[in-house]
């Protein structure tokens, strides 16, 4: 059937590739043809997606069926209207008013129930706050009156001390010039004390000379 030349064209295919111009020109494998030897035993990995690009396929995915979905549905409504009647569908606009109405009539009365706790809600919360600012105050008022109390206890205390005045200027003076204090004084190594910078030594008694208490103990 086939001549010399053809069954070379023949051989050429399934050697899968052309010779044109000294060049090799690749052709499609046949359909027939069965898997090749090399690959028949290969199995191909499939491709390991991370999970955040799973979860976004999905979430793509999902939002292209409820898409399709919801234009199917309204492309579905859309033919039912034109082909309803004019009896039926003012039957049914009737319907979704009285819907409407209906619907319209339980939020008011929800709104209502609503204003009316929420008032009641305010007032408690009024009470309550009024409560709250007048045992303030009260506590307010009682720390102010023990505050002045202790500052008029304070002033009369400091009062009573005997503050040089400029009518007992002179007698202070004379009574200072009179009895001079002297803030001097040494301690030995026995823990005496002798006061004053002109206080002697040998004419204190040992008995009557004050000595610190750390000494005394031992």
């Amino acid at each position: 059937m086939f001549s010399r030349n053809g069954s070379r064209f023949l051989n050429v295919i399934n050697a899968s590739f052309i010779q044109s111009r000294n060049k090799r020109v690749w052709v499609r494998k046949p359909l027939g043809s069965p898997m090749a030897k090399s690959k028949l035993f290969k199995i191909p990995q499939k491709p390991v997606l991370p999970d955040d690009e799973k979860v976004e396929i999905k979430r793509l995915y999902d939002n292209y069926k409820n898409q399709m979905k919801s234009l199917r549905q309204y492309f579905f409504e859309q033919s039912l209207k034109q082909a309803e009647s004019g009896e039926v569908a003012q039957m049914k606009s009737k319907l979704d008013e009285e819907e409407h109405a209906r619907l319209m009539e339980e939020n008011r009365l929800e709104n209502e129930k609503t204003a009316q706790l929420r008032e009641e809600r305010l007032k408690i919360e009024a009470v309550k706050t009024q409560e709250r600012v007048m045992t303030t105050l009260i506590k307010k008022e009682q720390e102010n009156k023990i505050f002045e109390a202790q500052v008029d206890t304070f002033l009369q205390q400091q009062k009573s001390l005997p503050f040089i005045s400029p009518q007992n200027i002179e007698k202070a003076i004379e009574e200072a010039l009179a009895n001079p204090i002297d803030f001097n004084f040494a301690i030995d190594l026995d823990g005496y004390v002798y006061r004053g910078k002109e206080t002697s030594i040998d004419k204190i008694p040992e008995e009557k000379r004050e000595r610190l208490s750390s000494y005394s103990s031992n």
